[in-house]
């Protein structure tokens, strides 16, 4: 009687739900020890069992708690984020646009493309070195990583990736990258639920599944914090990255296969 009640209540079967818990235990403690990787760990992790499509939805909620966490606890630097308006700016308007498309992209697309973004998303990791970035070009960089940002995160809810590649570029500093990374995040992340809730991408019933993320999301990434110090974190970070590897390129092999 109960979980015929939440399954009718969240669209999800129980099995799902409680899979996706778990899995956003681990997404926060991913983001809690390295400060990113909550939307690419929640999204392909989820998409393995279930559609592309539903693992975005899954994730609004989760993200935007976090992100906004996040921004809270670091808000005596927010003011960082000004230099970066042209980055911010156009990513808001590239997810809300891409948001309003994405009913229009097949499932199996949408599965491809989230799939060569983790992937791509962990390979810059392992290579470790981007090249820095030349002052005269940051104008055009910016908004070039805004606008690709912005296509991913319409179309597959996971934007980071070319925001990491910039702020990596530049060579921002610790408190800038968390500060920055956090507000773009939690800016993009508003703008894909007001998108997705608009075009019938989130509905009601996922909307109360991905509400209920947020706990899980928030206990991992608190003991994700608290065990940093205890981690060899570069080591995990180059575990946390082939894991991603894989999960993209299964993500690819889903998607062909479709």
């Amino acid at each position: 009687m109960v979980i015929d009640a939440i399954e009718s209540v969240t669209g999800l079967s129980l099995v799902v739900l409680l899979g996706a818990m778990c899995i956003y235990v681990l997404a926060g403690f991913v983001k809690g020890t390295i400060g990113i990787g909550l939307p690419t760990a929640g999204v392909s992790l989820t998409a393995q069992f279930t559609d592309a499509r539903t693992a975005i939805a899954l994730a609004i909620i989760p993200m935007l708690f976090t992100n906004l966490w996040q921004v809270w606890r670091t808000r005596q630097h927010t003011h960082r984020a000004k230099p970066f308006w042209p980055l911010i700016i156009t990513m808001m308007i590239s997810i809300a646009l891409f948001a309003f498309i994405a009913p229009g992209v097949a499932i199996p697309t949408v599965t491809l493309l989230l799939g060569i973004t983790v992937f791509l998303f962990a390979l810059v990791g392992l290579l470790r070195q981007t090249p820095e970035l030349n002052p005269r070009y940051d104008g055009p960089a910016q908004f070039s990583a805004g606008a690709i940002a912005g296509v991913l995160g319409g179309l597959t809810g996971v934007w980071a990736p070319p925001i990491v590649v910039y702020m990596t570029a530049i060579r921002a500093n610790k408190d800038t990258f968390v500060a920055v990374v956090g507000v773009m995040l939690g800016l993009g992340t508003i703008v894909l639920a007001i998108s997705y809730g608009t075009v019938g991408l989130l509905t009601q019933g996922q909307a109360i599944a991905s509400a209920v993320l947020v706990l899980p999301a928030i206990l991992g990434f608190s003991l994700g914090e608290r065990l940093r110090s205890h981690l060899n974190e570069a080591a995990f970070k180059k575990a946390v990255l082939l894991f991603f590897l894989l999960m993209g390129l299964n993500l690819i092999r889903k998607a062909l296969l479709q």
